[in-house]
């Protein structure tokens, strides 16, 4: 056995660990909700550059969201160079411009004016549903509790991109429910997010070394001892960049982010995130650059080998070995050959089939959690999940390199 299928092997046992994880993790009864706890007012803050496509569909979505209570919206204006602030101008909101520092340093400057004992943070590109603030307000009773996050889910699903997108969001959303029944969600979404600001006043404020503040904000608060629940009827609808040079850049400052996070947070000590979600984060990370190598490898290797050696480059047999590799299609015919004995049976078969059948239903159950029905629009991105894994895989190898930049500021361009 040589290196790369060893390697293959060890990485796939753990991942099937991890799966077993989630589905423990769903056998979990979540905590009772504390009781309510009335609060004077919320302070919504909308951290905004460059957002004059989006914005005023923001700003109503949170006009017409429901409070029981004072509600206050606060936008920055960071340092925009397109009509955000225009429009911003024209609802009942207070305006802070300034240059363009990231969103980190918008937020604290709203932070410094806010009103509330609670604070939300909306994209400037997302719509929180009407019942999304008070949805989120059950749980926020509980003392321990900083933040509660919510469900995400993409506005624009409807686009190519979008649909894979979409799905990716709802898995993550089910991940963040899991997390939360223990304590180790570490992402407070910037879709829709509501602390309280002792909280976050607290640990002083967002973070701006690292361009994931959103993971960032939360692991600081677990670390003070407070719990960040997920709200999974909270729903927020975030546009999502469809386009290939926006989805590019997204996915460059994700990968980049989360290295970032690692070099500052990934610690092992007594605290369960640090011996759970940290490391597997990290192990996703690590499991992405050596999988996308060796997979993209045997890829292109098996095309050349049994297709372009033989001049059937362009054949209908090299397009079926690509469907196989690309769709859902290739596992089910691993699964008919193993239970047909049609091959020997090794322990990858074993591993690697296990995990791939039993990541799926995870898909299929955030689905039908958060979106209640199934559609073709489902269907087509989990049938075709493999691709849209193996792009994540590519960006996270390309900016593999990030782990020797010393610094990193939370600000980026749109």
């Amino acid at each position: 056995m040589n290196l790369a299928s060893t390697l293959t092997i060890i990485i796939t046992a753990i991942f099937l660990l991890i799966i077993f994880s989630y589905y423990y993790l769903l056998l979990f009864k979540r905590q009772k909700k504390a009781k309510e706890k009335k609060f004077n007012g919320i302070s919504i803050i909308v951290p905004a550059h460059n957002e004059e496509k989006y914005i005023a569909e923001t700003l109503q979505s949170i006009l017409e969201a429901d409070f029981p209570g004072k509600k206050e919206i606060i936008v920055v204006d960071d340092g925009s160079n397109d009509k955000t602030y225009s429009i911003a101008k024209k609802f009942p909101v207070r305006i802070i411009r300034g240059e363009h520092k990231g969103k980190s340093r918008s937020i604290n400057k709203a932070l410094k004016v806010a009103r509330y004992e609670l604070v939300a943070v909306v994209d400037a590109d997302s719509c929180i549903q009407k019942d999304s603030l008070v949805e989120a307000l059950k749980f926020l009773g509980d003392d321990k509790v900083a933040a509660v996050c919510a469900t995400v889910k993409v506005k624009n699903r409807k686009t190519f991109i979008g649909m894979w997108l979409h799905i990716e969001q709802l898995y993550n959303s089910l991940l963040r429910n899991l997390f939360s029944k223990v304590n180790v969600n570490i992402v407070a979404p910037g879709p829709l997010s509501i602390y309280k600001k002792k909280c976050l006043q607290k640990i002083g404020g967002f973070e701006y070394k690292g361009y994931s503040e959103d993971v960032d904000v939360a692991v600081r608060l677990i670390k003070a001892g407070y719990n960040i629940v997920s709200a999974e009827k909270s729903i927020s609808e975030t546009n999502m960049p469809v386009t290939l040079k926006g989805f590019a850049r997204q996915r460059k400052r994700f990968a980049r982010g989360w290295i970032n996070i690692f070099k500052r947070h990934l610690k092992l000590n007594h605290t369960f995130m640090q011996i759970y979600t940290l490391p597997l984060m990290f192990f996703g990370y690590l499991q992405a650059i050596i999988m996308g190598v060796i997979t993209s490898y045997n890829l292109v290797s098996g095309y050349l080998n049994y297709f372009v050696a033989r001049g059937a480059g362009l054949s209908l047999g090299a397009l079926g070995f690509f469907f196989d590799w690309f769709s859902i299609i290739g596992i089910i015919k691993w699964f008919i050959r193993i239970i047909m004995h049609a091959s020997p049976i090794t322990a990858f078969d074993i591993i690697g089939l296990s995990s791939s059948l039993l990541v799926y239903p995870l898909y299929f159950l955030a689905i039908i959690k958060y979106d209640k029905k199934i559609t073709w629009q489902h269907i087509i991105p989990v049938f075709f999940l493999f691709p849209f894994w193996l792009v994540i895989m590519i960006f996270y190898i390309i900016n593999a390199g990030e782990v020797f930049n010393k610094h990193q500021t939370n600000i980026w361009e749109k």
